[in-house]
């Protein structure tokens, strides 16, 4: 299985760029999906999906292999590790808890940590290829960041220590464990109340198991994608912003220890031209577009200078005539990454 991570700011068709790359794999005859992080949920109309699934296969007549979408939900995904890692007969107690339900949409940074666990789950499905599209932020990266804190904060011995504790304490006696834990709780309490204490530790004596499972999901996941045998991160721009991006994205993923495969300049405007045009309105535009052009092919050059020894390669893709809504206007831009590989392999 190989995954290719796309990132990059908001604005350069970061998410039509990711499902394309999906669809020239699916194409050729791989089994792909494409998961999108982003909340704005751009994939939906990108690639035209139903509303109610968050996994769903994407219908593509010519394709070889077969095309998956799937978005990421916070919830729906927490559900399912909750289903897939909880003690036997604690499932239905996690699910129902009264604090369970709170958790997942409230929590700072749960967003994050859900979508390592999403790629996680994913990886089970047989999938030959996997492409995450990221949040369109320079925050993007928080998504493999945060696991990793969360890791070391959930293995720590204090975590476990009042995990344990409570579990303890719940079944001989809060007195079985010491005069100091009973003036700790006791102080606790005075603050939020006897009821919420206890369901608070309750909840966690139930769901630590599971977050302890996630430290080590989240490990292996973030291996992999620092393992340059099975992952590829992308930069994603446009000409006016692709020195300032690939200089921002390719220091953070150096000190991450993420393999980056490739600088994707998004829509540029390189289409060929008449020489001349009739006078009046049509002579401005082109002479606009001209103006528009020569800046961009200029920029583009520039990263090649700057960047090109850094990166295996970068790619340079023209600007379509309309936005991305549908498989049908997909193609277009697919079509110019199976037209670029092509021209490389010959």
């Amino acid at each position: 299985m190989k995954m290719i991570v796309c990132v990059g700011t908001g604005g350069v068709g970061k998410t039509s760029v990711a499902a394309s790359i999906a669809l020239t794999h699916a194409r050729a005859g791989a089994k792909c999906l494409v998961l999108t992080t982003d909340p704005s949920l751009r994939l939906r109309t990108v690639l035209g999906l139903k509303d109610g699934l968050l996994e769903q296969r994407v219908p593509v007549p010519d394709a070889k292999g077969e095309l998956w979408a799937a978005l990421l939900d916070v919830e729906a995904t927490l559900d399912d590790a909750v289903r897939l890692y909880a003690k036997p007969g604690n499932e239905a107690r996690i699910l129902q808890h009264p604090i369970y339900r709170s958790i997942a949409g409230s929590l700072s940074g749960m967003s994050e940590l859900m979508a390592v666990e999403r790629i996680d789950q994913l990886m089970l499905r047989g999938f030959d290829n996997i492409v995450v599209d990221t949040a369109p932020s320079r925050h993007a990266l928080d998504v493999f960041d945060k696991p990793e804190l969360f890791a070391d904060f959930s293995d720590s011995r204090k975590v476990r220590f009042v995990s344990r504790t409570y579990q303890f304490a719940d079944a001989v006696g809060l007195t079985a464990v010491g005069r100091g834990a009973i003036e700790f709780y006791s102080r606790v309490e005075s603050v939020l109340g006897a009821t919420m204490v206890r369901q608070m530790l309750d909840f966690y004596s139930l769901f630590h198991p599971i977050a302890e499972g996630y430290s080590d999901r989240a490990r292996r996941t973030v291996n992999l994608l620092r393992d340059p045998k099975v992952t590829e991160f992308r930069v994603v721009t446009v000409p006016a912003k692709a020195l300032r991006d690939a200089k921002f994205f390719i220091e953070a993923l150096n000190k991450r220890r993420f393999a980056i495969g490739m600088i994707c300049v998004n829509r540029a405007w390189l289409h060929d031209l008449p020489d001349t045009a009739p006078e009046g309105l049509a002579s401005e535009l082109l002479n606009a577009y001209r103006s528009v052009s020569s800046s961009h092919r200029s920029a583009i050059e520039k990263v090649r200078e700057t960047f090109g020894r850094q990166v295996k390669e970068i790619r340079v893709l023209s600007e379509l005539e309309r936005d991305v809504e549908g498989v049908e206007s997909l193609r277009r831009l697919a079509d110019q990454l199976d037209g670029f590989r092509s021209a490389t392999a010959s």
